[in-house]
């Protein structure tokens, strides 16, 4: 099992790790919500342990989004709130179990199991003629193997879970490069690559571009 750890304090997120490793359970740590947007995108992850209060939101924002982009790895909210509101609002917005601070850790790995067992099948997803298998980190188009750099993967992956729905730009570009932008003509020259690739060698187009907003991966009607 592959477990994403969402938690600011340190010694808490240490000892979790250290307890789920002992229990054969992989764990990437996340210290903000920034951070681990990061690692939904390039990894596939089983199950999702999402703290409530983190330097840059709040758990329930973030799970309320994230099940909106269609992220389908089970969420465990922590928190130290044990009212029954606060626990209804996690629910509310998607979260598959809550867990109150202090916890048996054994309760969290058996909560975990649990989650992860009502986990649909992440792996393969096809928009019109297109698939990717996210676990192996593959696209093909019409039964050819689409060849693509890192960078190509991402924004496509990104755009893949997220279609049909449009990508601002700026997000696109937050995902590639968190810590410092590049000069305006970097997502373009990657964009006109993956253009090449993607689309260029094909009859219908699926990448499209929507000037002022973002890019979107779909099936156009009305070129079908």
């Amino acid at each position: 099992m592959l477990v994403l750890l969402v938690e600011d304090n340190r010694l808490l997120a240490k000892n979790i790790i250290h307890y789920l490793e002992l229990n054969d359970i992989e764990t990437d740590y996340s210290e903000t919500l920034a951070q681990a947007e990061q690692a939904i995108i390039k990894r596939n992850f089983d199950a999702i342990i999402l703290d409530l209060n983190l330097p840059d939101g709040d758990g329930i924002s973030a799970c309320k989004k994230w099940k909106a982009q269609c992220i389908i790895a089970p969420i465990i909210m922590l928190t130290a709130r044990s009212n029954l509101q606060d626990r209804l609002s996690g629910f509310e917005v998607g979260a598959d179990d809550y867990l109150v601070k202090p916890f048996a850790m054994a309760e969290l790995v058996a909560r975990l199991k649990v989650v992860s067992q009502r986990r649909p099948s992440p792996n393969l997803l096809t928009i019109g003629d297109l698939e990717f298998d996210f676990a192996g980190h593959s696209v093909h188009r019409q039964g050819q193997r689409l060849v693509l750099t890192r960078t190509g993967w991402q924004i496509l992956a990104l755009l893949a879970r997220r279609s049909p729905e449009t990508v601002e730009r700026d997000e696109i570009e937050r995902l590639l490069w968190p810590d410092s932008l590049p000069d305006s003509d970097s997502l373009r020259s990657h964009i006109h690559l993956l253009r090449k690739i993607v689309d260029k060698p094909f009859e219908q187009k699926l990448l499209h571009t929507i000037r002022g907003v973002g890019l979107c991966l779909k099936v156009d009607d009305d070129e079908a």
